[in-house]
């Protein structure tokens, strides 16, 4: 085992490079992982290299959060793990087991890391190709946010925003037996969603986008899931709701059940104003806001990924070395219309 680390660092706003760092020694109840690879997550991680999220005062700073490793070395105090055991994990950014001299924002994008067993990173299949669950990290993310909504075979769910988040969100859906109808503002995304099983596809700058979602509705969506962050999503969102008749004759608690579920599964840079008497035409709407992604949820989507429900090469557009970073992600900000996804691959690093 190395005590040194290579890492994809984003110096300040809008750059990005590579460089090297020593790890920390290993504390008793964690592994030290050699990373395989790591997922980006476009929409944090653009945000990060653009200031946001406490980012501007940070740098420089490594991203990530997403990624598949090999143990090299078991804690003293650690159970259940084994060197050789390949796991999907989140790396862990506190700084006293985080790269020497930088700080980690996850600090995912890296050639090793050390990993708290307490993050609960998740063993996956003995014969599994860890390329196929590199997706695993941000697939829990929207796995978490569907779930909760308790989908039911045959209902019709709309994605507003077909994102890395949007996407999973659209291919959980799917894969429990939903209609779903993808929603963005470029084609190319669009296209894609088409490929991993979507009903139907909308272009949300089309000028007739919301009759043209509602014409393929029974009068709205069962489920909608927020993921494109934006304010004219959110606004699209809850019009897409299922309306529900009122119901003044009977307790209102007799009626939970049939009330629509929209899910907000993105990240909000800015308040927006919502009257709910504007935008339910009902005496209500059941409103999710999950956040980030437990063992359950990894261990779920890992066991759909081994099952044949999610197919991991339909989101994995390129796989590149890490010295490729800067032009992956100016590609990512700057061309979402060229590429939607990037997995560096660290195994010979």
């Amino acid at each position: 085992m190395t005590d040194r680390s290579k890492a994809i660092v984003f110096r300040s706003e809008n750059e990005v490079g590579t460089d090297e760092f020593a790890l920390p020694a290993l504390p008793p109840q964690h592994l030290s992982v050699r990373a395989l690879y790591t997922m980006v997550s476009p929409g944090t991680e653009l945000r990060v290299l653009a200031g946001n999220y406490g980012a501007a005062d940070n740098y420089p700073l490594i991203p990530g959060c997403c990624a598949v490793g090999e143990i090299e070395t078991v804690g003293e105090a650690v159970e259940g793990f084994r060197v050789g055991d390949r796991i999907s994990y989140c790396p862990d950014p506190s700084p006293e087991i985080s790269p020497q001299g930088i700080h980690a924002h996850w600090g995912g994008h890296a050639s090793r890391h050390i990993v708290p067993v307490a993050t609960h990173p998740i063993l996956l299949p003995q014969d599994a190709n860890p390329l196929d669950y590199s997706i695993t990290e941000i697939c829990a993310i929207s796995w978490r946010g569907i779930y909760a909504a308790q989908p039911k075979t045959g209902e019709i769910a709309a994605v507003v925003g077909q994102g890395a988040i949007g996407a999973f969100s659209t291919i959980c859906l799917v894969a429990l037996g939903c209609k779903v109808i993808a929603i963005d503002i470029e084609e190319y995304r669009l296209e894609r969603s088409l490929r991993y099983g979507a009903a139907a596809a909308v272009n949300s700058r089309d000028s007739d986008a919301l009759q043209r979602i509602l014409a393929q509705t029974d009068g709205g969506a069962d489920i909608v899931v927020e993921s494109s962050g934006v304010n004219p999503g959110v606004e699209l969102a809850h019009k897409l709701l299922r309306k529900t008749p009122l119901a003044f004759r009977q307790s209102i608690s007799d009626s939970l059940s049939r009330w629509p579920r929209l899910v907000y599964q993105a990240n909000y840079l800015g308040d927006f104003p919502i009257n709910p008497h504007g935008y339910f035409d009902a005496e209500g709407a059941l409103v999710l806001t999950p956040t980030d992604r437990g063992r359950e949820d990894r261990m779920a989507v890992a066991e759909l990924i081994r099952q044949g429900h999610i197919d991991a090469s339909v989101f994995i557009e390129r796989i590149a070395k890490p010295s490729e970073a800067p032009e992956c992600f100016a590609t990512l900000r700057d061309h979402p219309d060229q590429l939607c996804s990037v997995v560096f691959d660290w195994s010979q690093e």
